[in-house]
C-alpha cells in the first residue's frame, strides 16, 4: 500500500510567495535583497520554501547537474548557437535568513544575488539594512492563500482566506487540517488569544507580587575549609592561593583589578570536587559565592529561553552585587559550541543562549572583584569563544587523587589525627574521588556510631566498596592489549612513560580503568605521518588482540572513538584529505557531525584506519618475541617502567648485516 503524504499548507504558501518575489527580481537576480515575511508567518519556512525554488528554477533552465538543496552556483551549460558557443545565463540566487544581531554584514554568500529572509521583529531595524539593494515587505496575497489550501485539498472562499491570513501561522495549520469551517477555527483562535492573554496577565501580577516580597539576596561566604587545608588538587589549588594573594592586594590598593586573573575553567571526573573547590575558593577571599548552571538556570522558569537568560543575568548580577564574589557555572559543557547542532531552530536557540553567557561573562569578568568559575566533565564541546583570552582562557585539570592525597582527604573526612595510620587504604582506594572518600568516611563514622565505639580500622575495611578479583583470563587479555599499545607507540617513536593492569574491579562500577599504556606522542611537526603513527599507536591494543586471540573485545571502543575523531580532524579540520577547505572545528562532536554529511570523508577515515590496524599488527608480528615476553613480565607485576618496554624492543632488534666493500 502507497503512503500518501499530506502537503503541508504552510510550505505551500511560502513557496507561492516566494516565487512570486523571485519572479520580480528578474531573469538573472543580481544584489543584496531582504525579504520581511509577514508577522502570521515564519522566515524559516520562507527561506526553505526560497532553497526548493531555486532548485525548481535551475532545473526548469537545464542548469542543475544534479539535485541537492546547495547547487553549484557556478555550473554552467553551454549551446552552440549557428556554429558559435554561447553560455547560458545563469540563476546564481542564494537564499539565507537574516540575524538580527548581524543585519546583512553576516551570511553573504558569493553568489550574485542575496537574498535574506527575515521575522517582523528587531532584526529589521538594524543599520545594515539600508545598504541592501532592497527592502522587499511582503503580505499574504489571498488570492495565493486560497490556491495553496487548493493544492492542500481545501476549497475556501475569499473571505475565509481572509481570516486565514490573520491567523498565525501554527494556528493556519490547525484551521487547514481541521473538519470545521475556516470561521468557526477563528472564533475558537479568538477564545484562545484571550485566555492567553489573561493567563499572561495573572502570571505577571503574581511575578510582581513575588518580587515585591523577595528580599535582597545577602552577602553568604561559605563556610568550609579554605584552599590551604584541601588536598588533591594540584595545579588548581596553586592557582586559587596565588589568586587569594593577588586579591589581597588588589583589596590594598597595591594591584589593578586588570591584574587578577579572574577567570578559570575546571574539568575532571564526577566526584572529583569541582563544586568543592569553587566553594573553598571563595572561603580563602572572604567572598560571596553564587552557583548557577544551564538545567539550574533553565529550572527556575517554564522551559523557555528567555526564562534560562533571565535567571543567567540574575546570577552574574548577584555576583557584581556582592563583589568581590565567585561565580560557579557548573555543568558548562552543556553550553554546547554553536553550530554543532545543525542550522535549524535547535541551533538558533542555543545559539542565543551562549551568546548572553558571553555578555554575561564579560560584563562579570570586567567588573572588578568577579571572579568566574567554569566547571565541566568534558571540555572538548564547549563553545571556542568561552575559552578565549579574557574570558575562561585558563583550563586546568583535576585528576583523581593519588596515593597521598587520598589519606589526606581520608583523614579530614574522618577527623582523626596522624597518630591513626592510614597508610593501608591508599591502595585500598585507589580510582576514588574526593565525593568518594567523603562516602567511605560517613559510613565508617557510622558503623562506629552503631557499635557505640570509637572508630577503628576495620570500621572503615567494612566500608569499602566491595571489589572482585578479575580472573587470570581477564588480566592476560588486558596485559596484551595494553602491551599492543605500548609496543606499536615505543616502534613508532613514541615515549612509553608506564604500562599498568589493575587486577580488581567494582562489581557495581559501570565503567572503570582495566589498565593502561601511558605514552607521550612523538615530538616535532605534526604532519600526515604524526597522525598516522598516532592512529596506528590507538590501534595498538586492537591489533594485538587479533593477533594473539583472533579477533578483538568490546574494549577497543575508547581507542576506536580516540582514532576516528583524530583522523576525521587530520583529513577535515587540518586539510589532510581530498580537500583544503577546514571549518576549524576541533571538538568530538563536530567530527562527528562532519563524517556524517560528507560520505567521501567517512569512507577516506575507515581506509585509513584499516591500513593503520594492518600496520600495527605488522609492527606487533616483527617484534613478536619482546612483545610476548612484555606480557609475561606485566601480568604477575601488574606494572612496568617504560624504559623496559624500549629496551625489551632494543634486545630484540633483528641485527643489522654490516657490507664490507
Amino acid at each position: 500500500m502507497t503512503r500518501q503524504t499530506r502537503v503541508d499548507f504552510e510550505r505551500t504558501l511560502a513557496r507561492l510567495h516566494v516565487h512570486r518575489i523571485l519572479d520580480s527580481l528578474g531573469h538573472q537576480p543580481r544584489g543584496i535583497h531582504v525579504v520581511i515575511v509577514p508577522e502570521t508567518t515564519n522566515a524559516i519556512a520562507w527561506q526553505d520554501a526560497a532553497v526548493l525554488a531555486v532548485r525548481d528554477i535551475r532545473v526548469c533552465r537545464g542548469l542543475t547537474p544534479g539535485s541537492g538543496d546547495r547547487i553549484d552556483m557556478d555550473f554552467s551549460v553551454e549551446d552552440v548557437v549557428d556554429g558559435e558557443d554561447a553560455i547560458t545565463p545563469n540563476y546564481d540566487v542564494y537564499p539565507a535568513l537574516l540575524r538580527w544581531d548581524k543585519g546583512i554584514d553576516s551570511g553573504l554568500d558569493s553568489a550574485a544575488c542575496s537574498v535574506f529572509f527575515a521575522d517582523v521583529k528587531e532584526e529589521t531595524e538594524h543599520a545594515s539594512l539600508t545598504l541592501a539593494d532592497s527592502v522587499i515587505r511582503a503580505g499574504l496575497d489571498i488570492d495565493l492563500v486560497i490556491l495553496a489550501a487548493a493544492q492542500c485539498g481545501r476549497q475556501i472562499t475569499a473571505d475565509d482566506a481572509i481570516l486565514l491570513a490573520e491567523m498565525p501561522w501554527r494556528r493556519r495549520r490547525i484551521a487547514i487540517a481541521s473538519t470545521r469551517v475556516i470561521p468557526e477555527t477563528y472564533q475558537l483562535h479568538l477564545q484562545a488569544v484571550a485566555a492567553e492573554e489573561e493567563q499572561k496577565a495573572q502570571e505577571a501580577k503574581e511575578k510582581a507580587a513575588d518580587k515585591k516580597d523577595k528580599k535582597p539576596s545577602e552577602r553568604t561566604v561559605p563556610d568550609v575549609r579554605p584552599l590551604c587545608e584541601m588536598h588533591g588538587y594540584g595545579a588548581a589549588q596553586e592557582w586559587g592561593l596565588e589568586l587569594a594573594r593577588d586579591i589581597e592586594d588588589w583589596r590594598n590598593g597595591s594591584i589593578s583589578w586588570a591584574d587578577v586573573d579572574n577567570g578559570i575553567l575546571l574539568s575532571g571526573p564526577p566526584g572529583c570536587g569541582k563544586t568543592t573547590f569553587a566553594a573553598s575558593l571563595a572561603k580563602s577571599l572572604d567572598a560571596h559565592l553564587v552557583i548557577g548552571s544551564y538545567s539550574a538556570w533553565i529550572a527556575n522558569g517554564e522551559g523557555h529561553q528567555g526564562d534560562l537568560i533571565r535567571s543567567m543575568r540574575n546570577a552574574f548580577a548577584e555576583a557584581r552585587e556582592h563583589a568581590p564574589s565567585v561565580i560557579l557555572i557548573d555543568e558548562i559543557d552543556n553550553f554546547i559550541a554553536r553550530g554543532s547542532i545543525g542550522h535549524g531552530r535547535s541551533d538558533e536557540w542555543m545559539r542565543g543562549v551562549v551568546n548572553s553567557l558571553l555578555e554575561c561573562l564579560d560584563g562579570a569578568i570586567e567588573r572588578a572583584g568577579v571572579i568566574v568559575v567554569g566547571a565541566t566533565n568534558d571540555a572538548s564541546g564547549i563553545d571556542v569563544a568561552l575559552r578565549r583570552p579574557g574570558r575562561l582562557d585558563r583550563h586546568i585539570e583535576i585528576p583523581l587523587p593519588d596515593a597521598g592525597a587520598r589519606q589526606a582527604i581520608l583523614r579530614q573526612h574522618l577527623a582523626v589525627g596522624e597518630e591513626f595510620p592510614l597508610g593501608l587504604f591508599g591502595q585500598k582506594t585507589q580510582g576514588m574521588s574526593g565525593a568518594d572518600l567523603e562516602r567511605l568516611a560517613r559510613d565508617a563514622r557510622r558503623l562506629a556510631r552503631r557499635e557505640r565505639r570509637e572508630l577503628r580500622h576495620h570500621h572503615i575495611a567494612a566500608s569499602l566498596p566491595r571489589r572482585e578479583r578479575r580472573s587470570d583470563d581477564d588480566i592476560r587479555h588486558i596485559a596484551v592489549h595494553e602491551i599492543g599499545h605500548a609496543v606499536v607507540a615505543a616502534a613508532l617513536g613514541a615515549t612509553v612513560h608506564e604500562v599498568f593492569v589493575t587486577r580488581d574491579r567494582d562489581p557495581k562500577a559501570g565503567m572503570e580503568i582495566a589498565g593502561a599504556a601511558v605514552v607521550q606522542p612523538r615530538a616535532g611537526h605534526r604532519d600526515y605521518q604524526w597522525y598516522a603513527d598516532r592512529v596506528a599507536h590507538l590501534l595498538g591494543g586492537l591489533a594485538a588482540e587479533r593477533l594473539v586471540h583472533g579477533n578483538h573485545s568490546d574494549g577497543v571502543i575508547a581507542d576506536l572513538a580516540e582514532a576516528t575523531n583524530l583522523l576525521t580532524y587530520a583529513l577535515s579540520s587540518v586539510g589532510m584529505g581530498q580537500t583544503l577547505g577546514s571549518d576549524g572545528h576541533r571538538d568530538p562532536q563536530s567530527m562527528v557531525q562532519a563524517r556524517q554529511f560528507d560520505p567521501l570523508l567517512r569512507r577516506r577515515v575507515e581506509e585509513v584506519l584499516q591500513e593503520q590496524a594492518e600496520r600495527a599488527r605488522g609492527i606487533l608480528e616483527r617484534n613478536r618475541a619482546a612483545f610476548d615476553e612484555l606480557v609475561e613480565v606485566l601480568i604477575p607485576r601488574s606494572r612496568l617502567d617504560g624504559e623496559e618496554v624500549h629496551e625489551a624492543l632494543e634486545a630484540y632488534a633483528q641485527p643489522q648485516l654490516t657490507l664490507a666493500i
